[in-house]
C-alpha cells in the first residue's frame, strides 16, 4: 500500500487504512528495504480476493496494488 522513508508515516498510513472492512483479518507487513519501509496487508485466500480489496481501497483514495506471493 506504500513505502516510506520515515516509520511514522508507514505507521499513519496503517492507522488511515486498519479499521477498513477490506483488511478486516489480514494483518499488516512491513517489509524493510534499506532506509524504506513497505507497507503491505497479507493473508488474503487468493489473488482476486486481494484484488477486490485493492479495488475497494483505490476506491476510497488509497493507493494499492497486488502482489502475487
Amino acid at each position: 500500500m506504500g513505502a516510506f522513508s520515515q516509520k511514522s508515516n508507514a505507521d499513519g498510513l496503517w492507522a488511515r487504512v486498519r479499521g477498513r472492512a477490506e483488511l478486516a483479518g489480514h494483518p499488516r507487513i512491513d517489509l524493510a528495504e534499506g532506509k524504506v519501509t513497505r507497507v503491505l496487508a497479507g493473508g488474503f485466500a487468493s489473488q482476486a480476493e486481494a484484488a477486490h480489496a485493492c479495488a475497494a481501497l483505490k476506491g476510497a483514495g488509497v493507493d494499492c496494488i497486488t502482489l502475487k506471493p
